[in-house]
């Protein structure tokens, strides 16, 4: 048998009123006391159970009952009616108590389920909010607790509608401001459609910056009122590394596009404001070992001068133990999380440095060393000041990654720039610096490299003083590069050499052929060489190259010469000269293959359109050239792919024979 459960203090209190009454109806002897036995059950059933109810109730029926015999009315209407009262108010004594313990239990098991339910919300990741049609909230998890950046639950609850909101800076994946009213929970108890939304949110107070993507559906309470559930899912890390990813190729793709030194060096700074920073400077070291400031970016140009003359007035102090000098010395990245005043005032040399500081509103910072292989070869400074960003150790090796894309692309440009310029100073070395004057002529020459490479490229000329006049030597030699430079010296020398002994064009070609044919590999050369004469005769030999154009003086053009095979090619090779009197006012203009092959919308450039237009150009020499420059330039579809040299020479005659007065063209004669 079970133990009996003790006699409760209400039940025991509810017996005594029971015995109360009934003493009290004794002495009084009046009837209508009978019907207050029903009080016992009826208070009881408030706080007590079923059963000890039940017991109280069935002594109240049988005093009531008891009452009838000592007050002698037992049996009468007025007895029956008043024990009537007593029973049935016990009986609804008893089902009032199984009401409330009903009650009570539903109540309890309500209380397990919500408290099951909010332990199961609580452990969910993802933070959960219910709110209402007006905005306010009912319900947040621990979860929607930390991520709104409240101390408790009710500090949530007791928010009005937005006011949490209020603490971030919100933004959609574009960049364009979301209101509170845009998000998806208001949307859906609006009864309007409500997409999924992924917005970035900046604490205002912290800094700190997220991703959040968020959902909502309705559900309706006891009430029938629409709530929001909103599900707020936080793939910072997940976006951040897909849009770090995404940055990082464009970068590379960018800071490939570039062969400029500089300009590389801008489009790092460019990058990184205001994306992911709202300052970055590049410094490089220079030649003395210290650092050069090469690139300052900040949206607001009036900062930039601000921070220009900060660095100016008051430069990096490359031996103390911190800062850019200790990124260079050790290779290591250092993070400022946050940039204090206190920190500003300990840094400052003066007042005016604390100020620009200050002015400036240096709020995070990082320096990361710009690393190629073991050698570092300049920092990336980057500030956060007005948009309230923090940096923190998770954003080092994103930084650093992003650092060597810009060492990588800025060594590539400088040793693009190295090459440039050795490739131009010994193009000028192959070259004669100036051409000399000739009695009776006036010339010009042009050269302009192909711009994909920086390779020396093999097109020449040259005009140099022979024993009967002037020797004009313009020439191609395969191939590009050092070799090519050391074929066009060899050319250009032993034709210099060749025509001190033997000045006739023919004489010098077979010279440089039999020069050419020793050499230990194959090397070609095409080329056009004219001895010019004091009287206007020109005596050309070809080898393998376009004929000189004649531009006469009263209009129109014509090839001269006669074409014979390329140097280099057979031992039993030979060549003609073919002589030509030039009248005053005419021009003669020697070119490379690169003229004529200039691509354009309408193919090559070709010979019968620069026939056209030496016909109709200007027969000054230096203008002739000008001329045709800029058709090229204007024709051209594509940047310039092979190398191009032309020398051109005007016949003014005898000296003072012929003015300045440049004659008008008549007809082409083509």
């Amino acid at each position: 048998m079970g133990r009996r459960r003790p006699v409760s203090g209400w039940t025991a209190l509810a017996v005594a009123l029971d015995l109360v009454i009934a003493v009290v109806d004794g002495v009084a002897g009046n009837p209508k006391m009978t019907g207050a036995f029903v009080v016992a059950p009826l208070a009881l059933a408030i706080v007590e159970r079923t059963r000890a109810v039940a017991a109280v109730a069935a002594l109240s029926v049988a005093l009531a009952l008891a009452s009838g015999v000592w007050n002698d009315f037992f049996g009468s209407l007025d007895h029956l009616g008043r024990v009537t009262i007593v029973a049935v108010g016990s009986v609804l004594a008893v089902l009032s108590a199984q009401a409330r313990r009903g009650a009570v239990r539903l109540s309890g098991e309500l209380d397990a389920t919500r408290a099951r339910l909010d332990a199961i919300l609580g452990a969910v990741a993802e933070a959960v909010t219910v709110h209402d049609e007006s905005g306010r909230t009912i319900y947040a998890n621990d979860a929607a607790v930390r991520l709104l950046g409240a101390s408790s639950r009710e500090e949530v609850l007791r928010a009005r509608p937005g006011e949490l909101a209020e603490r971030f800076t919100i933004t959609t994946e574009e960049g364009g401001p979301v209101a509170v009213e845009d998000l998806p929970g208001r949307h859906a108890v609006a009864g309007e459609p409500a997409p999924p939304l992924l917005t970035h949110s900046v604490d205002r107070r912290t800094g700190r910056a997220y991703w959040l993507f968020t959902k909502a559906s309705v559900v309706r309470d006891q009430g029938g009122r629409l709530l929001a559930v909103n599900v707020i899912e936080d793939v910072t890390e997940a976006k951040e590394a897909e849009l770090r990813q995404r940055f990082l190729a464009e970068a590379g793709a960018m800071l490939a596009a570039s062969l400029d030194y500089q300009e590389t060096l801008e489009r790092v700074a460019r990058l990184v404001v205001p994306q992911l920073a709202d300052w970055c400077a590049v410094d490089v070291v220079d030649d003395r070992g210290g650092l050069r400031r090469v690139a300052l970016v900040h949206v607001d140009p009036e900062k930039v001068a601000l921070g220009r003359e900060l660095n100016e007035r008051y430069p990096p102090d490359l031996d103390a133990p911190a800062g850019m000098g200790e990124v260079l010395r050790s290779g290591r990245s250092e993070v400022y999380a946050e940039i204090t005043d206190g920190m500003l005032v300990a840094g400052a040399a003066d007042e005016e440095h604390l100020r620009l500081m200050r002015e400036i509103g240096l709020r995070s910072a990082m320096v990361v060393p710009m690393r190629v292989g073991d050698r570092t070869t300049g920092v990336i400074s980057l500030v956060t000041s007005e948009s309230g960003r923090r940096f923190g150790p998770g954003d080092v090796k994103f930084f650093e990654q992003l650092a060597v894309l810009a060492a990588t692309a800025v060594e590539n440009a400088r040793q693009y720039t190295e090459r440039t310029k050795a490739s131009q100073t010994l193009q000028r070395s192959l070259l004669p610096e100036s051409l000399p004057d000739v009695p009776g002529w006036r010339t010009a020459g042009s050269y302009q490299p192909g711009a994909p490479g920086v390779e020396v490229g093999g097109d020449f000329y040259d005009l140099f003083a022979v024993d009967e006049g002037f020797m004009m030597l313009l020439g191609d030699v395969t191939g590009k590069g050092v070799q090519a430079a050391a074929l066009t010296a060899l050319a250009r020398h032993t034709a210099r050499t060749a025509a001190l002994f033997d000045s006739r064009p023919a004489a010098v070609l077979r010279l440089l052929n039999r020069v050419l044919r020793e050499q230990p590999s194959p090397s070609f050369v095409t080329v056009v060489c004219a001895r010019i004469e004091q009287s206007g005769l020109v005596t050309i030999a070809s080898a393998g190259h376009p004929l000189p154009l004649r531009a006469l003086a009263d209009g129109g053009a014509m090839t001269v010469g006669a074409h014979g095979i390329l140097l280099g090619a057979s031992d039993e090779a030979d060549w003609s000269e073919a002589p030509c009197r030039l009248l005053p006012g005419d021009t003669l203009l020697v070119y490379t293959d690169g003229v004529t092959e200039t691509p354009g919308p309408e193919g090559r450039f070709g010979d019968e359109r620069l026939l056209r237009l030496v016909a109709g150009a200007p027969r000054d020499p230096e203008q002739l050239l000008a001329s045709v420059a800029a058709a090229l330039s204007a024709f051209e579809s594509v940047a310039i792919l092979d190398d191009r040299a032309m020398l051109a020479v005007r016949y003014t005659g005898a000296p003072g024979a012929v003015g300045e007065a440049e004659p008008q063209p008549a007809a082409s004669r083509i």
